[in-house]
């Protein structure tokens, strides 16, 4: 099994760089980030993308087809731009697993073909299986067949999971079809959300998620699925779900307190975590009085149960940093080691 945060080459806040945290099997990244900042790209081939991301782990390098098809403003995606990136990445790292470019619909053979030379890995929209028959005739198998356009099929509430376990086994079927023992393995794109990962990951071989930073703006992941929004003022999609009492509370507590024995205290990841500091920026959005931040990190350190949710959503409101941390760790809770995750459970 395979799985990749996918992450802003440019991010600031980098987990992974920490010894004391879980490390996904592959970090995701995209070309669009090039084609958008032209400098990027030349200080990643002075200084090597792993470098640069602070990474020595596997890569995937999308070509960012799904980011133009889904952005309000339109996106021009350079199969000429595209082969330069490549070639550059496969100077410095041959392994970086390489996405063919599944945009616009009636080129995704003709690109595939054009990119055969920098070893790319096919892409293969879940509508569009007889591209499948046409790329095996045309180049047999590659390590992997990444099927794509799945994000789509999670959206408008009941039955999102029917919708996209069908979509795999339908694809599953028709690599089935192929006699050959050299049949690729398959990978999810887009659908590694924590509520469906182990089921994703017990049906095909790989997928991957950027649900960890596309959320952290102004909600958190809960490690056994679902989003929480930060604050009343919370508007994302149209949910307004809050942590709940209970379970939910009890989760948020014993995570926020890991996070601040292993990373050597919550003042070291952000700078607005600072004990003595007043969240002043955050009034538009809580109603009540506003503690000091030193006083609501005392109460978890002191593992206080009775820390109110809006405490709990005025600490994790107060650091984008935080945020960040605590959805890169529900992101990964499976992999998490037994003690960790059984803070998270029973304290």
């Amino acid at each position: 099994m395979s799985f990749a945060l996918g992450t802003p080459i440019s991010a600031r806040v980098r987990p992974w760089q920490f010894d004391w945290i879980v490390k996904p099997d592959f970090l995701m990244i995209s070309a669009v980030d090039f084609m958008q900042n032209p400098n990027l790209f030349e200080t990643i081939k002075k200084s090597g993308i792993h470098e640069y991301l602070e990474w020595d782990g596997p890569l995937v390098c999308d070509s960012g087809a799904f980011s133009a098809l889904n952005r309000k403003k339109k996106m021009n995606l350079s199969l000429q731009q595209l082969k330069v990136f490549y070639r550059e990445l496969s100077r410095q790292d041959p392994e970086i697993i390489k996405i063919t470019l599944d945009y616009p619909d009636k080129d995704i053979l003709s690109n595939y073909l054009e990119l055969l030379p920098y070893e790319i890995q096919p892409v293969i929209p879940h509508n569009q299986l007889h591209l499948l028959d046409e790329i095996v005739s045309e180049a047999g198998f590659s390590d992997w067949s990444f099927i794509g356009r799945l994000v789509p099929l999670m959206r408008g509430g009941s039955g999102y999971k029917n919708r996209l376990f069908k979509a795999l086994n339908n694809f599953k079927r028709e690599m089935q079809n192929f006699s050959s023992s050299e049949i690729s393995k398959i990978w999810a794109l887009g659908v590694g959300a924590p509520s469906i990962l182990h089921e994703v990951l017990s049906a095909v071989d790989g997928c991957d998620s950027s649900r960890w930073r596309i959320t952290a703006s102004n909600m958190i992941l809960l490690p056994f699925g679902g989003e929480r929004g930060i604050g009343s003022k919370t508007k994302w999609r149209g949910t307004h779900h809050r942590i709940e009492e209970g379970m939910e509370k009890k989760c948020v507590i014993n995570i926020l307190n890991q996070i601040d024995i292993r990373s050597g205290g919550l003042e070291t990841l952000d700078k607005s975590l600072q004990v003595n500091a007043y969240p002043k920026q955050l009034k538009n959005n809580f109603e009540v009085n506003l503690p000091k931040i030193g006083d609501l990190i005392g109460k978890l350190r002191n593992a206080d149960q009775n820390v109110s949710v809006y405490e709990l959503e005025l600490l994790l409101r107060s650091s984008g940093n935080l945020r960040l941390i605590f959805n890169y760790i529900s992101a990964l809770y499976y992999k998490l080691d037994t003690s960790f995750k059984k803070h998270i459970q029973d304290n």
